[in-house]
């Protein structure tokens, strides 16, 4: 028969757990103290574990931990009660608790058994600290390289720089090495963390900033040579960027080095100015011949003019013809006396765009009739060329003007031999991919020997006698050549006629290209 509540919880007939015990003093004190101390102790766990728990939050199970404080205290008030029904029969109220405890220890043995897997994954202490060492070797390594990358940074020689890439695109110095602050004349703290248009003077930062702007839209290494106007004055540097990319692919850093070229550029100037003074040297008979025809008309004509006037002899028509023929004569020579100025002139400017075509014309104009004098004809077709290049336009003439210069002598130098030539044919260009402008100078005087072919370039290198060449001409267009970003070769080529002749072919891109490319190119 099912019974109620009350008679449930009624305790009036049960007697307590000291009639089982005959009430002996002993043995009560004995079951007292042992559960007094074994609840006062489960009480004591939890307080641990919870104080564990809320000291460390960073612990991924630390909601088992709780558990077991519910399963502890659990067991702990049984102890309790057991001390309670020695003198009063609450063994209801007993079994409820031991129930409450059997569920909470259900609870914490399933979810033990369920964490185990992950527990036992769990590294253990020995592993804990074989990984600390790990750890700690690698930060005293880590430490070592970037006390190392801090001497290189600090002490190369090289300019270094760092640029950060704000959210907005804009871009901000980080550092920069001393080398840099030594040559440019800057102040390392000045330029840290500051806006580059902060930092710099405006022309300065309108240089740079296009270039920090390709190298974060492309991604890619960029070099490229530029003239800065700094604190300590004018400087060249052959600078390098390297993009640096976060996880998500954004660029966010730039590191830079810069090689100041300064000198080495002035240096080359010379060269080159040298080599133009050395093709003027060249030239100047037959300039002084171009010269010398015109002033001869002159004195004729006028000595004309002044016979007749003393004779009183002399037409209005007669004296116009002979001034305006004057005046076209002393044009003639104007023009002659200013392109000589122009081409021996320091070309301290920096590159621009030009078209080659002009160039080549201009080299022409100027040797056309000299060579006629020795036979030699120019045939000229720049009809297809517009597009321009960027570099100097009096260096590519200097160039144009030494191939010129150097098939004359073949030709001449063939028909000592008793052989026949006469012929320097320039053709200049634009490539069908239109991005290139191509200029050929093709000459019919034999050729050059195979053998010796590969060394033309090479500085100091000459296929001429002793005394009529120094072996640089070749070698500074080329130089010319690569710094305009193009390439120039040569080959033997076999023209009309049963004649022979080598054909050089300089090729210029319409747009600026890096080192890396030329050198490919080259290769």
């Amino acid at each position: 028969m099912a019974l109620g509540l009350d008679e449930f919880l009624d305790s009036s007939g049960l007697v307590p757990h000291g009639v089982c015990l005959l009430w002996r003093p002993d043995i009560l004190a004995l079951h007292v103290a042992s559960d007094m101390l074994i609840g006062l102790s489960y009480f004591s766990i939890p307080v641990a574990l919870i104080y564990f728990v809320l000291r460390r939050r960073d612990l991924e199970f630390g909601w088992m931990a709780l558990l077991f404080a519910l399963f502890i205290i659990a067991c702990g008030t049984t102890h309790f009660l057991a001390v309670w029904t020695l003198w009063n029969p609450d063994y209801v109220l007993e079994g409820l608790i031991k129930v409450i405890t059997a569920f909470a220890s259900l609870a914490t043995a399933a979810a033990l058994w369920w964490l185990m897997p992950r527990i036992l994954a769990l590294p253990s202490p020995k592993q804990l600290e074989a990984t600390n060492r790990a750890l700690e070797q690698e930060i005293a390594i880590r430490r070592q390289m970037e006390t190392r990358y801090s001497g290189f940074f600090n002490h190369l020689g090289e300019a270094l720089f760092i640029v950060q890439v704000l959210p907005d695109g804009d871009f901000a110095f980080e550092a920069i090495n001393p080398a840099l602050a030594r040559i440019g004349g800057l102040d390392p703290e000045r330029l840290r963390d500051r806006r580059v248009r902060d930092a710099v003077a405006p022309e300065v930062a309108d240089l740079i900033i296009p270039r920090y702007t390709a190298c974060r839209d492309s991604g890619k290494t960029i070099d490229y040579e530029e003239t800065l106007d700094l604190p300590a004055g004018k400087r060249v540097f052959h600078t390098m960027l390297v993009p640096v990319k976060d996880a998500a692919g954004r660029v966010v850093q730039l590191l830079g080095s810069g090689r100041d070229v300064t000198e080495s550029k002035r240096l080359q100037a010379e060269v080159v100015q040298t080599s133009k003074l050395a093709t003027l040297g060249t030239l100047a008979a037959g300039m002084a011949h171009e010269m010398s025809q015109p002033v001869n008309v002159i004195r004729l004509w006028t000595e004309n003019m002044l016979s007749r006037l003393r004779d009183n002899l002399l037409e209005p028509e007669r004296a116009e013809r002979s001034l305006t023929l004057v005046i076209e004569q002393t044009d003639r020579m104007a023009k002659l006396i200013d392109h000589v100025r122009t081409f021996g002139r320091r070309d301290g400017g920096g590159t621009q765009a030009f078209t080659p075509a002009h160039s080549v014309q201009s080299a022409v104009e100027l040797l056309r009739h000299q060579y006629e004098l020795e036979g030699i004809e120019i045939v000229e077709s720049v009809t297809s060329a517009h597009r321009p290049v960027i570099g100097r336009p009096l260096e590519l003439e200097q160039v144009i003007l030494n191939l010129f210069s150097n098939a004359r002598d073949a030709i001449i130098a063939l028909r000592a031999t008793g052989g026949e030539g006469g012929r320097i044919m320039v053709v200049v260009s634009d490539d069908s991919d239109g991005q290139n402008v191509a200029i050929q100078v093709t000459d019919d005087g034999g050729g050059i020997d195979p053998s010796v072919l590969p060394q033309i370039f090479d500085p100091f290198f000459t296929t001429k006698e002793v005394g009529k060449g120094a072996g640089l001409g070749l070698s500074i267009g080329y130089g010319i050549i690569d710094g305009m970003g193009g390439r120039i070769d040569a080959r033997n080529v076999d023209l009309e006629g049963g004649r022979r002749g080598v054909r050089f072919t300089i090729t210029l891109p319409s747009q600026p290209v890096s080192s890396s490319d030329r050198e490919l190119s080259h290769a």
